[in-house]
């Protein structure tokens, strides 16, 4: 996957905790959720992701929970309250969602799809390669 801008986010105690990748051709943005998420860590992570779509608008986001551990129940308001109405009125169409390998991380994602399908084409997979080839059909 060729991209052309990196980000990442990190704990006070040094750990990344967020890495977001701008594909080329700004087909999508990619990001990476790492290791135990708090409100805090989701929120400054999900601002990040407005503040890419502000500066340059796309129309799909590959959501990953590869490497995430353990529930993220505690954000599911603000992202169904806050972040995903400012994500679909700043262009975001399409979310392809990667499945966390763990039961808590799926079980926080189930709490929010309902909502969320209802804003966006939404789509799960088990893997990023998955992800990025339905996202890449669907901008196109």
């Amino acid at each position: 996957m060729d991209l052309i801008e990196y980000k990442e986010l990190k704990k006070a105690e040094g750990f990344t905790f967020f890495e977001a990748r701008r594909m080329a051709t700004n087909s999508f943005i990619a990001v990476n959720w790492i290791g135990i998420q708090s409100m805090e860590t989701v929120v400054m992570g999900g601002n990040h992701v407005l503040s890419m779509l502000r500066e340059k608008p796309s129309k799909g986001l590959l959501n990953s929970n590869r490497e995430l551990i353990g529930p993220w129940d505690v954000a599911v308001s603000w992202l169904i309250h806050k972040w995903a109405p400012q994500a679909k009125e700043l262009g975001l169409r399409y979310y392809a969602h990667v499945l966390s390998p763990g039961i808590y991380g799926q079980r926080s994602f189930r709490l929010l799809y309902p909502i969320l399908k209802l804003k966006f084409d939404v789509e799960t997979f088990n893997d990023d390669e998955s992800a990025a080839e339905w996202l890449k059909e669907k901008v196109n």
